[in-house]
């Protein structure tokens, strides 16, 4: 969760393919979409990048990304799009409850593919197609 007036703990969370490793062209539109986001504020702001793939539950840097969420080390993760976070639905949605239980926001670069937005579309499905039962999928 962002603090005006604080340094907030920023993520940025880079996953590539074998062919694109420079990162640091990303970091000018990280800072454009956080400001775009939540205006002028302090940023501390760290890098998690990994050339892997995103079906792959033994990512590293994606592992400790989320360790360090866990730990409430972090306040916002910025990614390029929902799909770098993860290519298999199942590491997605755990890396969110994640991140929604430690009020760590999520930002993509890409708004059109914006993980907030697609898990609140998940958790709406979820609330109406389960509705009534005590099954969840937590």
């Amino acid at each position: 969760m962002v603090n005006a007036g604080t340094i907030n703990r920023v993520a940025f969370y880079c996953r590539v393919n074998h062919r694109d490793r420079d990162y640091e062209k990303y970091l000018d539109d990280v800072m454009r979409r956080l400001e775009e986001e939540y205006g002028k504020q302090k940023w501390d702001l760290q890098i998690f990048f990994e050339e892997a793939s995103g079906a792959d539950p033994n990512r590293k840097e994606f592992n400790r990304l989320k360790a360090e969420i866990a730990a409430k080390k972090i306040d916002v993760v910025v990614t390029m799009r929902a799909a770098t976070i993860a290519r298999n639905w199942g590491q997605f949605m755990e890396f969110m409850l994640i991140c929604s239980k430690k009020n760590a926001d999520v930002v993509c670069i890409d708004k059109v593919e914006d993980a907030q937005a697609i898990f609140r579309r998940i958790h709406e499905f979820k609330k109406r197609f389960f509705e009534g039962s005590d099954v969840t999928c937590e």
